[in-house]
């Protein structure tokens, strides 16, 4: 028997690790991030990140540690919900030629939000906040904050003290009553609005009905501050493409795609 707990440990130890790896390789996965992250000390931290490159889980790079093949090769076997990409890819490229913002669609993972797809805007200034397989942080950025927000009230109050301990080391540093009245906030919109970097503005909103998923679609714009009127309109396209009937991409996106290419690139949701 205690061999059998031993191992589950080691094993939830080395998800952890490769969860953390997969949040901080954008800031570099150091043995000491990824230890403090994880509540593990650097020596067992390092040993475990080794033993991972060996398995090509993770590869090290000048900067630290990143997410390895095998990782990758392992999701070309995923079960058909979460094969995603090609179907909201479509709708991901449309609100970022319409609204000229880079647009996401991340999906929930336990307590954090991942990138799935991210489709750069347009515009002259743009904002990219987080990179595909990112992670963050339920609550970080407005994808995850509508993925929250649309949780039941007693899962949140049993995500909460985890959260506010994970947005301590992010920007918004949110706590728990800070979580509470954005998500009742974002509720009462409808959408949800958030700041995943100083001087980045984000507005997302949850994708109904995706099955075994939960989904969000969000716009980052190099904003400070944006207006709710501003924050409504975008919503409002968002929801739009979310909400066109199910048909094949060419059909159901294809004649806006054509006339998006023609705008004045002057032109922008923001006026």
């Amino acid at each position: 028997m205690f061999d059998a707990v031993a191992g589950a440990q080691s094993i939830r130890r080395a998800v952890q690790v490769l969860r953390s790896v997969a949040q901080l390789q954008q800031i570099g996965a150091t043995p000491t991030r990824v230890g403090k992250a994880t509540g593990l000390n650097k020596t067992t931290a390092l040993r475990m990140l080794r033993s991972l490159c060996e398995e090509r889980m993770l590869r090290i790079t000048e900067h630290g540690y990143v997410v390895g093949p095998l990782a990758f090769e392992l999701g070309l076997a995923a079960s058909e919900d979460w094969q995603v990409q090609s179907a909201w890819r479509p709708v991901v490229d449309w609100i970022a030629r319409r609204t000229r913002m880079t647009t996401y669609l991340v999906a929930r993972s336990g307590e954090e939000a991942v990138s799935l797809i991210c489709a750069q805007g347009s515009g002259a200034l743009r904002a990219v906040p987080i990179e595909v397989g990112q992670r963050v942080p339920l609550g970080q950025g407005s994808s995850s904050l509508a993925i929250l927000a649309s949780l039941e009230d007693e899962e949140i109050e049993s995500l909460l003290p985890s959260l506010e301990k994970k947005l301590e080391s992010t920007a918004e540093r949110l706590t728990a009553a800070e979580l509470r009245n954005a998500v009742a906030l974002t509720r009462r919109r409808g959408f949800a609005v958030g700041h995943m970097l100083p001087g980045i503005t984000g507005v997302g909103i949850r994708v109904p009905d995706a099955g075994a998923l939960q989904l969000a679609i969000s716009v980052a714009a190099p904003l400070g501050q944006m207006s709710d009127q501003e924050a409504t309109a975008i919503a409002a396209i968002m929801a739009e493409a979310i909400s066109r009937p199910a048909r094949p991409a060419h059909e159901a996106y294809g004649q806006d795609r054509r006339a998006l290419q023609g705008l004045d690139t002057r032109e922008t949701v923001l006026r």
